[in-house]
Formats: structure tokens, C-alpha cells, sequence
């Protein structure tokens, strides 16, 4: 016979099984979620990376350098959704110009799938 708190575990750390399925659904789930996440993961590096050089090509700057931040956002780090990207980079201009900013890619709410790209220079 299971104690109650053996039952509530059980729910905790099989939360599939709890709720009437069985093993074999874990076995393909678990799969099918590790790809989902990859491939998010790996799409929105590409579509920022994508939203920065055409940015870039845009406004006549090659990219020198560029920096993805997750946590330290600089001027961008309040008012930035999980669905936005930032990056740290430097950039010259047509004329030689060397400058260094903020860029952050995407919208607030519709993040990296918005083409919207935003800038803030540190000189």
C-alpha cells in the first residue's frame, strides 16, 4: 500500500504516468521535446545573427565585433522581453568611423519572428 506522500512523489517526478499515461509515451516525448528546444534555440541564434548583419548592411557598417548578451543587456536590460536579442557590437562606418553600441533584435511582443532592430551608440 503507498502513503500518500509516496503518491504525491510519484506525481512530482512523473507527472506523464500520474496523469494516465505510460512509460512509452515518455520514451517518445522526452525525444520529441529535446528536439523542439534545440531547434528553437538554434533558430533564434540564426534569426538574430540574421536581424544584426541586415542592420548592418542597411545602415553601411561592416561588423567588426559582436558580443550576444543573455544577462547583461546595457542600456537595453529593462526594457527588453526573453523574446528580444541583444548584442554588444562594433561597428565602422562608410568613412572609417569606428563606433561601439547596443543593438537589440526583434519586437516586444512578437520577438525574433518582428524585424525590428534598435540602437543605442556609447559615444
Amino acid at each position: 500500500m503507498m502513503s500518500p506522500w509516496t503518491t504525491t512523489l510519484s506525481t512530482i517526478t512523473h507527472p506523464v504516468l500520474a496523469a494516465g499515461g505510460n512509460r512509452d509515451s515518455l520514451v517518445i516525448l522526452v525525444p520529441v521535446m529535446i528536439v523542439l528546444v534545440v531547434g528553437y534555440l538554434a533558430w533564434s541564434f540564426s534569426r538574430s545573427r540574421s536581424l544584426l548583419e541586415q542592420w548592418a548592411a542597411d545602415n553601411g557598417f561592416e561588423i567588426l565585433e559582436r558580443e550576444y548578451r543573455t544577462f547583461r543587456r546595457g542600456p537595453f536590460f529593462w526594457t527588453s522581453s526573453k523574446n528580444q536579442a541583444v548584442y554588444h557590437v562594433k561597428v565602422r562606418d562608410r568613412e572609417g568611423n569606428v563606433r561601439s553600441g547596443w543593438v537589440r533584435c526583434g519586437g516586444w511582443i512578437l520577438g525574433l519572428l518582428s524585424d525590428e532592430t534598435e540602437v543605442r551608440w556609447e559615444d
